[in-house]
C-alpha cells in the first residue's frame, strides 16, 4: 500500500541520512538487531548482483539482436560472470544447438555499455564450467518452480475492451555466478516489469549446483500484490509504499533488488520494524508504529 505524509517523511529520512550501521535500537528488538543488520546487509549485496548481472545480460542481448536480427533457433537469453576487472562482466548469449548449449556471442560489459563483441557466426563453441552450469539453471529454473507448484504463479490480465484476457505469465529469470560453494542461484521473477507496474508477490529463488542438479524451491515473496504508479505524479519520488514480509526477520534480496526498480522508497515491514529502502540500498530500520504502521 502506498503511504505518505508521516509515514513518507520518516522512512525516507531514514533512508537519507542512514549511517553505514544500524543505530541503537528499542530494548525490544536490541538484543537480535545485529544478526538482522548483517542480513540485511547481505541482502543488499545479492541485490545489488542481482541488479548488475540483469543490466550486464540485457545490455548484450539488445547489443547482439541489433547486429544479427531476431530469430535466432533455441535462443536462451545470456548469462553473465565477473571478468578480472571490476565491475566489468563477461556476458555469453546463449542457444541449443543439436542438443548442445553453446555461445553465440561474447560480451564485456560495465554498467549497461558494451566494451567488447565477438560474435561466433559459425561453429559457436559449447559452453563449459559455470557458464554451462549458469546455461542449465537458466534453462530449467522456471520449469523447477512451476513442477513444484503449478499455481504459484500470478495469472490473467484484461485486454483493450476491457474483458478477462486468456491467463499470461511473464517471468524473469536472472542467474547469479557460482559463489564460494559452488552454487549457481537463480532467481524466477513474476512479471511483468512495466513502466507503472512492478509485481512485489511470487518471486522464487532456486539452487543450482553442477551440472543442472538443483534444490529445493524457495518463495521468496509470496501472494499477487503489485506496486503501481502515476509517472507522471510530481510527487512520486517522495512516495514510499510499504508492503509486510510475514515471518521475515529483515528483508530479502529480491525486496533490495526490487527496491532498485522502483521510482519511489519501499518501506518492508518485518514484525514490530520497519525497513526504508530505495535505489536498492536498505537503511536501518525504524519502529513501524512510528510510521503509522504494524504487521497485520
Amino acid at each position: 500500500m502506498s503511504r505518505s505524509l508521516a509515514c513518507a517523511a520518516l522512512i525516507l529520512s531514514a533512508v537519507l541520512t542512514a549511517p553505514s550501521v544500524a543505530t541503537a535500537q528499542e530494548p525490544a528488538v536490541q538484543g537480535d538487531m545485529a544478526a538482522r543488520t548483517a542480513g540485511a546487509r547481505h541482502s543488499e549485496d545479492i541485490g545489488r548482483q542481482m541488479t548488475a548481472v540483469q543490466a550486464a545480460t540485457a545490455s548484450a542481448l539488445t547489443q547482439y539482436l541489433g547486429m544479427t536480427g531476431a530469430g535466432d533457433e533455441g535462443l536462451m537469453g545470456a548469462v553473465a560472470l565477473p571478468s578480472d576487472t571490476p565491475e566489468v562482466w563477461t556476458v555469453h548469449v546463449i542457444a541449443e544447438r543439436a542438443g548442445e548449449i553453446v555461445s553465440l556471442a561474447d560480451y564485456e560489459t560495465s554498467h549497461g555499455e558494451i566494451l567488447a563483441e565477438t560474435i561466433h557466426r559459425d561453429n559457436p563453441p559449447p559452453l563449459t564450467g559455470p557458464a554451462h552450469q549458469m546455461a542449465l539453471a537458466q534453462a530449467m529454473a522456471a520449469r523447477k518452480v512451476f513442477d513444484s507448484d503449478p499455481e504459484s504463479f500470478c495469472v490473467g490480465g484484461e485486454n483493450d475492451a476491457g474483458d478477462t484476457a486468456a491467463p499470461s505469465i511473464a517471468l524473469t529469470t536472472i542467474v547469479l555466478p557460482p559463489d564460494a560453494q559452488g552454487v549457481a542461484m537463480a532467481y524466477v521473477l513474476n512479471g511483468p516489469f512495466e513502466e507503472g507496474s512492478i509485481p512485489l508477490g511470487q518471486h522464487f529463488r532456486v539452487p543450482f549446483y553442477a551440472e543442472g542438479v538443483s534444490g529445493e524451491v524457495e518463495r521468496m515473496t509470496s501472494g499477487c500484490e503489485v506496486v503501481t504508479w502515476n509517472a507522471a505524479d510530481p510527487d512520486l519520488a517522495m512516495s514510499v509504499y510499504v508492503t509486510d514480509y510475514p515471518g521475515g526477520a529483515w528483508p530479502n534480496e529480491v525486496h533490495a533488488f526490487l527496491s532498485g526498480q522502483l521510482p519511489m522508497s519501499l518501506g518492508v515491514v518485518t514484525g514490530e520494524i520497519i525497513w526504508p529502502m530505495a535505489g536498492g540500498a536498505i537503511a536501518p530500520p525504524v519502529p513501524a508504529a512510528e510510521a503509522g504502521y504494524g504487521s497485520q
